[in-house]
C-alpha cells in the first residue's frame, strides 16, 4: 500500500473529508488531493502530524511493505495543534470578543441618552442598539472553523506550547489588569456615578446619570475582550485540566 493510499484510508477512517484534514494540517485541499494521489508528498512536521492525528507510527506511514496499522499510545488521542492552527484560533478569538464587547459596550453606554430629554438622542438611542445587535448576530451566524478545539483534547509540539505558554506569561498580566480595571469601571459606573449629584438637581443628576452609563460601558468593554482573550488561551495551554473544569 502507497503513502498516498494510506493517507486515504486513515483519513475516511478517521471520518474526515479533505478539506477538514486540510484545516488539522494548515494546508490546502489540493495538497491532501495531490498526496492521496502519490503526485507529491509532504514535509517532515506534516507527516509526524498526520502519525499523531491518525494514531499510528511514522514507520506505518512511510513504510509501504507494512499491510497493518499499528497504533501509537492511545493516551495521544485528540486533534494535533500547529504553531498556524493556534495562531489561527488566537486571532480569530480576538476579533471575535472583541466585536462582542464592543457592540454589549456600546449598547450600555447608550443608556447614557436615555437621559436626555430630546426626540434625537431617542433616535440616537435606538440607532446604536440597532448596530449593537447586528454586531451581536455576525459573531452569532459567523463560520467557526476552531468549534472542534473546544470538545477534543489538543496535541502540540513541545515547541509550539513552550511559544503558547511564554505568550500567555507575558500577556497574563496586562490582560488581568485590564479586566481589573474594566470591573472598577463598571462599579463606578452604577454604583458610585449615580450618587455623585443629589437627585433633586434634575438636569445635573442626569448629567451624571449619563456619564455612569458611559463609564460603565467602558468597562464592560474591557471586561468582556480581556475575558475572552485569557479564556482562549487557558484553552490552548491548560486544555485537559480546563475540559474536566466544564464537564
Amino acid at each position: 500500500m502507497t503513502f498516498g493510499e494510506k493517507i486515504q484510508k486513515l483519513r475516511k477512517e478517521a471520518g474526515l473529508s479533505q478539506e477538514e484534514l486540510s484545516y488539522q494540517l494548515g494546508v490546502s485541499r489540493q495538497s491532501i488531493s495531490k498526496w492521496e494521489r502519490d503526485n507529491g508528498y509532504p514535509e517532515t512536521e506534516k507527516i509526524v502530524r498526520m502519525s499523531k492525528l491518525f494514531h499510528v507510527s511514522l514507520d506505518y506511514l512511510l513504510n509501504e511493505e507494512d499491510t497493518e496499522k499499528p497504533e501509537i499510545s492511545p493516551d495521544e488521542k485528540g486533534i494535533y495543534v500547529s504553531r498556524e492552527m493556534a495562531n489561527g484560533f488566537l486571532l480569530y478569538q480576538k476579533w471575535k470578543h472583541l466585536r462582542i464587547a464592543l457592540a454589549v459596550g456600546i449598547m450600555v453606554g447608550s443608556l447614557s441618552l436615555s437621559f436626555m430629554w430630546s426626540d434625537i438622542f431617542t433616535l440616537l438611542f435606538m440607532l446604536v442598539w440597532i448596530v449593537g445587535i447586528v454586531l451581536l448576530f455576525s459573531v452569532k451566524i459567523a463560520d467557526n472553523p476552531y468549534r472542534k478545539l473546544w470538545n477534543e483534547p489538543l496535541l502540540f509540539d513541545k515547541a509550539v506550547e513552550a511559544e503558547l505558554n511564554t505568550a500567555y506569561a507575558e500577556k497574563k498580566k496586562f490582560l488581568q489588569l485590564f479586566n481589573l480595571i474594566g470591573i472598577a469601571f463598571i462599579a463606578l459606573g452604577f454604583l458610585f456615578f449615580p450618587l455623585i449629584v443629589p437627585a433633586e438637581l434634575t438636569l445635573e443628576n442626569n448629567i451624571s446619570l449619563a456619564a455612569g452609563m458611559i463609564v460603565a460601558g467602558i468597562g464592560i468593554f474591557f471586561c468582556i475582550y480581556m475575558s475572552g482573550l485569557v479564556r482562549a488561551y487557558r484553552l490552548l495551554i491548560m486544555n485537559e485540566a480546563y475540559q474536566q473544569k466544564g464537564k
